[in-house]
Parts: C-alpha cells; structure tokens; sequence
C-alpha cells in the first residue's frame, strides 16, 4: 500500500496526494449498508491540502447533500500533523426520495471512524458547529455555551470515543483566519500524552459531575452532559483496573 520515507508517504515510487489518501481511506467504504463517495477534489492553499466532499450511497440512490463537506491537510514530515476540518450533516435525503437520519441509526460513530483512519497521532479533526439544525450540532452549541467540557457535548463525546484527548472551541477564530466556529480534537502523540490528558479529564469530568449534583435541577441538556460524563470516567476506570 504504502510506506514511509523519511516522514513522508509514498505510493508507487512516487509521494500520495491528499486526494489519493482520501480515496484509499474512504472510498466505497461502508457504513450500515450505505457506501461512501468522494468527489470533487479542489487544490487548497497547497499541494497537500484538498477540498473535499464525502456523499452515502446506497443502492442507485446518492445522497442530495455531502455527509461531510470540508479541508483535508495530509501533513508535512513527521513535525507537522494532518488535521481535517469539515461539516457534518447527519439529515440526509436521497435521490430515491428517501431520507435518514445517520445519528438515530447510530452510524455518526462509523462515519467520524473512517474520517479519523486519515489522522495519525498528533492529527486534529475539526468538526464545524454553528447553525445547523440537526440536534446533535445544536446540543453540542448550547453546551459549550454553557461552560460544559466538550467531551461531555455530544459531538464531542463521539470524538472523545474515536480517541481524541485534547480539545479546542474554536467559538470565536482567532484572527478571523481560521474560518466557521468549530470543535478540535486532537489524538494523543503517545501513550504518556494520552494518559496525562486521561487523568486531567477524570478530574474534570468528576467536578463537572459533582457540581452537576449540587445543582439538581431537571434540565435535559445537563442531565445528557452528566450521562456522557459517568460514562468516560466508567470507562477510564475499568483502563485502570486493567493496568494493575
């Protein structure tokens, strides 16, 4: 498939663009019985970054909407990391008349899994928010907003599970550069990294619970938070069990 020559990747005697890392991460991959395109490449600022749009496919019937439209960067050497920054749609309809909803089916996490298959350690994906009319883009605003820790946003929780540890909202870009509000994730370099980030986040998450419970009050959006929040630190906890 492919090697690695001194930082870079090559393919066939000659370096992969962006385009053929996408296509070999995604194309005609499936996701519940829906297939996935990639179409209309577009050169970036450089030679390794390229526009992109990801359509579902699913029998002769195509997606009307990409389910992710974004900017793809394969990375420089071994000290500049890829990152992908996109939009999400999970509402799709379908040439057929058809329509679905990737979150309710729970194919959001398959979808965000193939995306990340182009990030090694050290890769940011950067999900844009803002706008959108979808619950989990609207949820994951609103809970920001609030002071939540993004893992424990639903958009985040699914980043976080795809093993993102470091997070950024970009709510306001600084110098009006970096485009659309967004949420970064970044993975872990190595497992030191990773569990530096693990223990910073188990007490977070244990705080955010506990003040949670203070509160006490029955509000949806908290009580989702709070769900999400047990849930990691259940997980981290059985990691450490396991270490011993």
């Amino acid at each position: 498939m492919y090697a690695r020559v001194g930082g870079e990747r090559i393919m066939d005697g000659g370096l992969y663009s962006p385009a053929e890392m996408m296509r070999e991460a995604l194309e005609g991959r499936e996701a519940g019985g829906f297939k996935l395109r990639v179409r209309d490449f577009r050169k970036g600022r450089t030679d390794r970054e390229t526009y992109f749009n990801v359509f579902l496919e699913k029998g002769e019937a195509t997606s009307t909407r990409p389910v992710a439209q974004g900017l793809y960067f394969m990375g420089r050497g071994e000290h500049i990391r890829p990152w992908v920054e996109f939009r999400y749609d999970p509402g799709l309809s379908f040439s057929d008349g058809s329509a679905v909803d990737l979150e309710e089916l729970g194919l959001t996490p398959v979808i965000f899994s193939l995306l990340g298959g182009l990030l090694p350690p050290g890769g940011s994906m950067m999900v844009i928010y803002g706008g959108e009319g979808h619950p989990l883009m609207r949820e994951t605003e609103k809970g920001l907003k609030r002071g939540f820790p993004p893992h424990v946003t639903p958009l985040g929780y699914h980043l976080w599970r795809e093993g993102f540890r470091w997070f950024k909202d970009w709510y306001f870009p600084e110098g009006w550069l970096e485009g659309a509000m967004k949420l970064q994730a970044t993975r872990p370099l190595d497992e030191e990294i990773r569990a530096r980030r693990e223990a910073q986040a188990r007490q977070e998450l244990s705080e955010f619970v506990s003040a949670a419970g203070r509160a006490g009050a029955e509000d949806p959006l908290l009580k989702g938070a709070v769900a999400r929040a047990e849930s990691i630190l259940a997980a981290l906890g059985e990691e450490r069990e396991d270490l011993r």
